[in-house]
């Protein structure tokens, strides 16, 4: 058994999204100004968020956002068990596109990056997306949820489930068992 489960790394990443819900509401640069957004934008060569300076309306929508993300996964990792599978198994990989989409983009359509432009005069859609602080929520987040998704498939691995929740042995046609197919001889 391992010693942190997955629900309780999903209540970590539900406890820090309303942590940094909290942060972006008082004090965004705090946020900003993280070490771990710093090295991560360096070592990809993006640009640091300069306007984060004092809470914002885009500040205020970004910690509501991040409270419903925490309030709704803190609920979710809490219900029973069988449903709370059945949510989690449809969710996670949803989640996991997303995050490597948005983590791939900022990191791909960076001015000077492999698909990105070549001249700053001309600015594309998805700019502001282009910084640290996007590339560092991305990166670590997908990471966390990596985490879990291999966590629930060493469970279902453990138990011997499906993806789809049944029971291996459940799934056999009888006649595969080598003492069923066998003909009484007498």
């Amino acid at each position: 058994m391992a010693i942190i489960s997955a629900y309780t790394i999903i209540r970590a990443i539900s406890l820090f999204h309303i942590t940094a819900a909290y942060f972006f509401l008082v004090s965004p640069k705090t946020i900003v100004d993280q070490n771990v957004v710093f090295m991560l934008g360096e070592s990809m060569k993006l640009p640091h968020i300069e306007t984060m300076d004092k809470p914002s309306e885009a500040s205020a929508l970004i910690a509501l956002i991040l409270v419903l993300l925490g309030v709704s996964d803190l609920t979710a990792a809490n219900m029973n068990e069988e449903v709370a599978m059945q949510y989690w198994l449809a969710n996670v990989p949803v989640r996991m596109v997303v995050l490597f989409t948005v983590t791939g983009y900022t990191y791909l359509f960076k001015p000077g990056g492999l698909l990105g432009p070549t001249t700053a005069a001309r600015g594309s859609i998805g700019e502001p997306l282009q910084n640290s602080l996007v590339f560092a929520w991305g990166f670590m987040e997908l990471a966390a949820w990596f985490w879990v998704s291999q966590m629930r498939a060493r469970l279902y691995t453990i138990r011997g489930l499906t993806m789809s929740g049944v029971h291996e042995s459940s799934r056999r046609a009888p006649s595969t068992c080598p003492a069923a197919s066998r003909e009484d001889p007498g």
